[in-house]
């Protein structure tokens, strides 16, 4: 399951980046313009595996107006879990505009994490990939819907690796 939705992740990230490729000059110039955002989430931490380890997941994060190159920015980002695990992080973002509304957003990154009572990943230095779908409004601000994998890429002898889903509200300024 888990080579499932590592594969999906990839594929929907290869296609947001061909599609993006393609968008209209109104949809770069919007994700150049973009806003500086704060996104807050709630979801389901470790959909993958069995329940002993799922918990529910809240999510916090700032993504700067700063483009680095190609409209990618930077990002800030802690998470903890309702089973005291927490995982703070730093990477890039992407967001493409599907439409003047519609959008994908990617992130790619790496932190440390603090098991608590929840599932043992291996080692404290983790990566992550997120993929969002949402809608954005014209004030900046965004809905939307995520899936993201925490894993150290086989650097450590144990890496069960894990998948959360949710809903993230981006405020934007």
């Amino acid at each position: 399951m888990k080579h499932l939705l590592s594969g999906l992740a990839v594929a929907a990230m290869a296609l947001t980046t061909t599609f993006g490729a393609a968008t209209s000059a109104s949809a770069e110039s919007l994700a150049e313009a973009q806003p500086s955002q704060v996104y807050v989430g709630a979801g389901f931490f470790d959909i993958s595996h069995s329940s002993e380890f799922a918990s529910a997941a809240f999510d916090v994060g700032y993504i700067p107006d700063y483009n680095i190159v190609w409209e990618i920015r930077p990002l800030v980002g802690l998470m903890v879990n309702t089973d005291s695990a927490v995982y703070g992080h730093v990477g890039l973002s992407r967001t493409f505009f599907l439409t003047d509304n519609i959008v994908t957003r990617v992130q790619w990154g790496f932190g440390a994490y603090s098991q608590g009572n929840s599932i043992d990943l291996g080692q404290a230095f983790e990566f992550r990939e997120q993929l969002e779908i949402g809608y954005q409004f014209d004030s900046g601000d965004m809905i939307s819907a995520y899936v993201w994998h925490l894993s150290n890429a086989d650097i450590a002898d144990k890496n069960p690796g894990v998948n959360t889903a949710g809903i993230h509200y981006s405020f934007g300024f």
